[in-house]
């Protein structure tokens, strides 16, 4: 008896767009203005670690939302275990060309 499996449905489509990506992106673009301005003025080297801390703070802003469930979701659609178990409950849908092989 031929096994069929079925396409498993296709991963969340929303490019980022996110309010978790949103934030971290908007933190990291924040924190680069300081680190620009303290890499060109060189008596204000501090802005360097003060664009530094930015960016690390909104990078943990980010896990942080993700993992709160702001990100794009982990799980979607059917696993593909339950699909498999779908499919091999109905032997009689196989596609035609499974007999031809």
């Amino acid at each position: 008896m031929s096994k069929t499996y079925t396409v498993p449905p296709p991963p969340h489509h929303n490019e980022g767009k996110t309010v978790a990506a949103w934030t971290m992106n908007m933190g990291i673009v924040i924190g680069s203005v300081p680190i620009a301005a303290g890499l060109i003025l060189p008596e204000m080297t501090v802005l360097i670690w003060v664009g530094a801390a930015i960016v690390v703070l909104a990078i943990l802003a980010g896990v942080v939302m993700s993992k709160a469930g702001l990100g794009q979701p982990k799980k979607y659609g059917h696993p593909v275990s339950e699909a498999v178990a779908v499919a091999e409950t109905r032997p009689d849908e196989a596609p035609a060309e499974a007999g031809t092989r």
